[in-house]
């Protein structure tokens, strides 16, 4: 009986501990910003108990909050932007909570995305990096990605155009294909962007924004529709590990942006708005009025062959000999005409709140900017909202609707090239001011035309996520797209011969994508009870269909300049032309993919990775195309031998090795076209197109990388380093060869290229001074070096020549060295004496050019150009491999500091190892060619130049125009103008002050700052030109392309 009786207490003594346990109590406290000198509170943060996963409170406008739980329950803080936080109450009835701020280095708490998988830092095996978006903001750009330059190592951005709403080249791990169209200053590389997938729908940028000059629609990047304030975070995918399961498109790299949620039960209005100056850049010396004028006379009596020949040509051209005639006498500075700085404004609201139950946000959106080029500009206006509705633990709806409406003005140009500003701009100050009756009428073209490019974008997309057991879950998202753009540009008959003209155009793309997944988590305990052995498995389906159609039409000869058509009664209307272009797509593609996941205690990870793809351009031949990739990773702080240190906080060795594509040409390289022909017995005949032979063997271009990287972190986080070393090998690039005719076909495209890029790419990060120091100062630095080389060419070749008509600035294609290797006269200096020049022992005559007159032999003040086959003859045998116009070494430098309620930041990013081609500076020594032609011409006394005997100039006579049209001294394809494109850019200074609270709350706001900034603020470089960075993907400096002007700007951020 006496052990009944224990048994009874016992149990008892038990149920009256689970009894008091269970007993509730009022929990007070304050949650506090760490970051905050003055121990700011923090209002809105939610309060979670972890044991039902349910939102319970959360804390008012000062920070305080009440909640009533039970005493042994769990609680957890989180907030946007702050570290979230989980204490046990332990009966306590006063806890204070500290908030970190959210540390993108911090592995352990960081949150990264790989393959639509969410892990922590520890357990992914990828090389990523994460940048938030606070990191971004208070610089107004029409496309947030540039504003990335020089924060991540490996990925080369370039703003090589100052034109609103356009962006600049970007690039991961060097160059992804060789292609270039176009020639001359025209000639641009193929793009070759990296993947944008937002809110986690793949966007691919490459398909309907391009590089090229010609474009016929509106240029804009589906990317610019997310303005910088409403990003919360983007992270950049770099290797096979990282990128693996995106599979199809994913091949040049993966950006994934991720936009603002509500997080505050309480409605949060936050305003963003900034109003910014954009000055005009510096602009060319030109020599003025009769300066000009006399410039040319001493000119021609000084160099023209005999006294009387020249008094001749001066007396036949009248803006020379008659000097009092009022419409040669003038000093017009035409730049003058094209340029003007401009005011603009971005403004930016979000109405946001909500719990983990339901939140959600709508954000409206205005970004104005007027180009410092006439008749320019970009507009953005955006209206985005987002939902979340999780009513249980196991369901979740997200819901997203984007749209935007862009709008952009390109002057008398495409907006990277206004041909009309660089044919305007360098007309002689001889003429008269701008007017419909002057010889030159870029300036009205350039004003007064009509280029209004418009681009609406709706971006909708619906997530279900559902947990059918503990731990399995399903998900389905589906997402539709559609951008429609047009362009109108009408020039009046004033500018146009008597006669108006119109062209109008209009395109459309639509997508429709789907992704189903399941996915399970399995753990093994050990011994103690603790999670040992951790497994993952992850699975896909995805589905995506496209399409693009585009149609336009130009009248050439409307009525008149106020009815634009296309109605005319005017008998040249024949000549008015229009239609669909065939630039049709419509395109399919099916994925399937896996992913398994092994862990051991956090401390060794392997993934493996496996998709396979199937697009509607593989050839028939080719299949589907399979993409595996394998990863692991030592997290070497969680060793036993490392347990007691005090110095590492963490560190972890990479490994990966995988693959990805991205789909090549269309479906008529593979199946061929078909169109309209004559008729034939009085029958419509059909032909096919023997342009191109259809290839049923194509293949999407394939990247395979091989990736090592370092990570670590000491002495409490005061300096955080990352490395990566990568081999990246990218097959099948596309690209068109001809074939000999007797094929009936003249060309084919084929995947037979490919190139390889290695490198190494190193990320630092340091905050030295101590954590209760008043000063605190986070500094970061980057740095990639990248070689790539020329892997294979079509049928086996060792080397291919691409030809430029129009500058002779060929490209030279050879297995082994650059992809991109310049093929130019090699230069070597001036010759100081005739009796310098090199005589031919076997004929006894002197070095020449082309034929055998006089004239035709080198002389002092000629260019010395390396006889490369030693015939004494400089022809087109004598060019050699120079140059490089991709950069070998990129990277970025910055700092922040805070002290109190101010904060200062400074970035910076510099390129190195790069060569440009200067033909700005070639056109305008080239003006010097000809006397007689009304080009400006610009003071020569900044420049080296022989002078004559005894004088070691660097540029040749520019002044001896006899030797133009013999030697061509100033010829484009030369070394003379290849310079060295190494900078460092300033890119910005922020100067931030934030207003206590005590005083804003006041006015009902619970955070207001006011900034500071000034962007593009120069360069240091040894680059003769204006910019080294505003210049083509091919370094090539045109005096017609967009300057990057300075942008001061003057902000305030308001949270209600």
């Amino acid at each position: 009986m006496r052990y009944f009786y224990a048994i009874v207490m016992v149990l008892l003594m038990g149920l009256f501990n689970q009894v008091h346990a269970q007993e509730k109590i009022a929990v007070t406290g304050k949650v506090i910003d760490a970051s905050s000198v003055k121990k700011e509170t923090i209002p809105g943060v939610t309060i979670i108990l972890v044991a039902s996963n349910q939102v319970i409170g959360q804390t008012d406008n000062d920070g305080n909050f009440r909640v009533t739980v039970a005493g042994n329950a769990e609680l957890k803080f989180s907030y946007v932007g702050m570290a979230p936080i989980t204490v046990k109450v332990n009966n306590r009835r006063n806890i204070n909570i500290t908030l970190e701020p959210l540390n993108s280095t911090l592995k352990t708490v960081e949150v990264v995305s790989a393959g639509y998988v969410t892990k922590t830092r520890t357990l992914s095996t990828g090389s990523i990096v994460k940048i938030s978006g606070s990191e971004i903001q208070g610089q107004p750009a029409g496309d947030a990605i540039s504003l990335l330059q020089g924060k991540v190592a490996g990925l080369n951005i370039q703003n090589n155009t100052g034109a609103p709403g356009f962006r600049g080249s970007v690039q991961v791990r060097g160059l992804s294909n060789i292609n270039v169209s176009g020639s001359g200053n025209s000639a641009y590389l193929t793009p070759t962007s990296p993947l944008y997938v937002i809110d986690g729908v793949p966007v691919d940028d490459n398909a309907t924004f391009s590089y090229g000059f010609q474009q016929a629609g509106p240029g804009t990047s589906p990317a610019s529709q997310i303005p910088a304030e409403d990003i919360e975070e983007i992270q950049l995918l770099k290797d096979a590990a990282a990128t693996a399961l995106y599979g199809s498109r994913g091949a040049y790299g993966v950006i994934l942006i991720t936009t603002k949620r509500g997080s505050s039960k309480v409605p949060v209005v936050r305003y963003q708005g900034s109003a910014f100056l954009s000055t005009v850049p510096q602009l060319r010396a030109v020599i003025g009025g009769v300066e000009e004028r006399n410039m040319r006379l001493r000119q021609i009596m000084q160099y023209d062959s005999t006294y009387y020949h020249a008094l001749g040509t001066i007396n036949a051209v009248d803006f020379l000999s008659d000097s009092l005639n009022a419409y040669y006498n003038n000093s017009t500075n035409w730049q003058s005409y094209f340029y003007r700085p401009t005011y603009n404004q971005n403004h930016n609201l979000s109405i946001s709140g909500g719990d983990v139950a339901f939140n959600y946000k709508v954000a409206l959106g205005l970004y104005d900017e007027d180009g410092v080029q006439q008749n320019t500009g970009y507009s953005r206006y955006i209206l985005n909202t987002t939902m979340t509705y999780n009513p249980s633990r196991k369901f979740k709806i997200l819901g997203q609707l984007n749209n935007s409406v862009q709008r952009q003005q390109t002057g008398s140009g495409n907006g990277i090239f206004n041909t009309g500003v660089a044919t305007g701009g360098s007309s002689s100050s001889l003429l008269p001011p701008p007017s419909l009756y002057s010889s030159v009428n870029q300036v009205q073209g350039a004003t007064e035309s009509d280029n209004d490019n418009k681009t609406l974008n709706t971006f909708a997309v619906v997530q279900l996520d559902y947990e059918i057991l503990k731990n399995f879950k399903a998900s389905t998202v589906i997402n539709y797209t559609n951008i429609t753009g047009t362009r109108d540009n009408f020039v009046p008959a004033s500018l146009n011969g008597g006669f108006a003209n119109f062209y109008s155009y209009n395109d459309r793309s639509t997508k429709l994508y789907n992704r189903s997944s399941l996915s399970y988590v399995y753990t093994i305990n050990d011994k103690a009870n603790e999670p040992a052995h951790n497994f993952s498995v992850f699975a896909f389906t995805e589905i995506n269909s496209s399409n693009f159609k585009a149609d336009a039409i130009l009248n050439d000869r409307t009525v008149n300049s106020f009815i634009r058509g296309p109605i005319t009664h005017n008998p040249a209307y024949n000549q008015t032309l229009g239609g669909t272009l065939d630039n049709f797509s419509d395109f399919r593609s099916v994925g399937f993919a896996g992913q398994f996941s092994y862990n051991y205690k956090q401390k060794y990870v392997i993934d493996f990775n496996y998709r396979v793809d199937g697009t509607s351009t593989n050839g028939p031949l080719a299949g589907y195309v399979k993409n595996p990739s394998v990863s692991v990773k030592w997290n070497f702080d969680k060793e036993n031998f490392l347990a007691g240190n005090r110095w590492l906080d963490y560190g972890d060795i990479r490994l990966s090795y995988g693959s990805n594509i991205q789909p090549n040409g269309s479906i008529y390289d593979v199946y061929g076209r078909y169109f309209g022909g004559g008729t034939y017995s009085n029958n419509q005949s059909v032909v096919i197109d023997l342009s191109r032979l259809p290839n049923l063997s194509l293949e999407p271009t394939k990247n395979t990388t091989l990736n090592a990287g370092l990570d670590f972190s000491i002495f409490k986080n005061k300096l955080n380093f990352s490395f990566d070393t990568y081999y990246k090998q990218v097959d099948n690039i596309f690209r068109e060869k001809g074939i000999a005719n007797i094929n009936s076909f003249s060309n084919v495209t084929t995947v037979e290229t490919s190139n390889v890029n290695y490198g190494w790419e190193f990320q630092v990060n340091s905050r030295p001074l101590n954590p209760s120091s008043l000063f605190k100062l986070n500094v970061y630095a980057n740095l990639a070096i990248n070689k790539e080389v020329l892997a294979a060419l079509p049928d086996g070749a060792r080397q291919l020549i691409a030809l430029d008509p129009d500058f002779a600035q060929d490209i030279y294609y050879r297995l082994g060295i650059n992809s991109l290797s310049n093929f130019l006269y090699n230069t070597k200096g001036v010759y100081n004496s005739t009796a310098d020049v090199p005589f031919d022992p076997m004929t006894g005559k002197r070095y020449r050019t082309g034929g055998t007159g006089i004239r035709n032999y080198f002389r002092a003040g000629d260019p010395i150009y390396t006889d490369l086959n030693g015939d004494y003859i400089l022809d087109a045998n004598d060019r050699v491999v120079a140059g490089n116009s991709q950069p070998q070494i990129t990277g970025g430098i910055g700092a922040l500091l805070n002290y109190k309620n101010w904060s200062v930041e400074v970035n910076g990013s510099f390129t190195l190892v790069r060569d440009i081609l200067n033909n700005a500076l070639a056109a305008q020594f080239r003006n010097f060619n000809n006397p007689t032609t009304l080009g400006n011409l610009v003071p020569l006394s900044q420049y080296s130049y022989w002078t004559g005997a005894g004088n070691n100039g660097t540029y040749p006579n520019p002044l001896d125009y006899t030797r133009a049209s013999i030697i061509d001294p100033f010829r484009y394809g030369q070394t003379l103008f290849q310079e060295d494109g190494t900078y460092f850019k300033l890119n910005s200074i922020k100067l931030y002050y934030t207003l206590n609270k005590t005083f804003s709350s006041k006015f009902g706001i619970n955070r207001a700052n006011v900034y500071v900034t000034a962007q593009n603020l120069g360069f240091l470089t040894n680059y003769s030109g204006p910019n080294p960075e505003a210049v083509t993907a091919l370094g090539r400096d045109s005096s017609g392309g967009y300057p990057l002007s300075k942008q001061y700007v003057l902000g305030l951020n308001l949270e209600f």
